[in-house]
């Protein structure tokens, strides 16, 4: 009744983007993704200690908000005994088909699209509107937790900001307003190929088909068929 896709471009050998689907008990399931500021080997790691907190926290999955308190709080710590400065923004959230409902959390990471199956486009933004901070900054910071309804045929797609800090030859910047509009701009596409064609979309803009920055791209689709 849910279904998942992705599309990934790391600029190096190693990656600082990383994100992952959790099977959750009952009718649920979480999506994580998140992104480490810089690149190479030190954000490399610092990815892989993000994805082995997701791993050992596995029994507070069920509430985001929750989750991404506790990854910040242990990340802090680590990050402050190696005295390496590095943050990451980081977005989570759990579908729950038998309320129809998503509950999510949102730490400092590119707000993530709703795209309806009316192919209406809204932006997914917290109860309280606010921007939270991202991980490894502020050992005490307590991230809520926000709930949307979700419909048969919804789609969410995450992202990292390397997919539109892409440059055209004459020096725009394809903003995360066109990336919304380029979205619109393709209504009632399947994941995969919404994602394929926002590509496109993008290295015609800039011109070329190499991205400056690691490009992570998430959807997670609703059945059309959920009763």
């Amino acid at each position: 009744l849910l279904s998942f896709c992705h599309r990934y471009h790391p600029t190096g050998q190693v990656g600082g983007d990383f994100f992952n689907v959790l099977p959750l008990a009952g009718n649920k399931a979480g999506l994580f993704i998140c992104d480490v500021m810089g690149h190479g080997v030190r954000s490399a790691l610092v990815t892989a200690m993000v994805r082995a907190l997701v791993e050992e926290l596995r029994t507070i999955a069920l509430d985001p908000g929750a989750l991404l308190t506790r990854i910040n709080h242990d990340l802090r710590a680590i990050l402050q005994q190696t005295g390496t400065p590095v943050f990451t923004t980081a977005f989570y959230l759990v579908a729950d088909l038998e309320k129809r409902e998503m509950q999510f959390a949102n730490a400092g990471h590119p707000r993530p699209f709703l795209i309806h199956s009316s192919k209406v486009v809204e932006v997914l933004k917290g109860a309280d509107g606010k921007s939270w901070p991202a991980l490894g900054l502020f050992q005490d910071t307590v991230y809520p937790t926000s709930h949307k309804e979700i419909q048969p045929g919804d789609t969410v797609m995450l992202f990292t900001d390397g997919l539109y800090e892409v440059e055209a030859p004459n020096g725009e910047q394809f903003s995360q307003q066109m990336l919304f509009d380029a979205v619109q701009n393709h209504p009632g596409l399947a994941c995969g190929d919404l994602f394929d064609a926002i590509l496109k979309d993008i290295v015609q803009f800039s011109g070329s088909a190499d991205f400056a920055d690691d490009v992570c791209l998430v959807g997670m689709e609703v059945s059309r068929k959920l009763k």
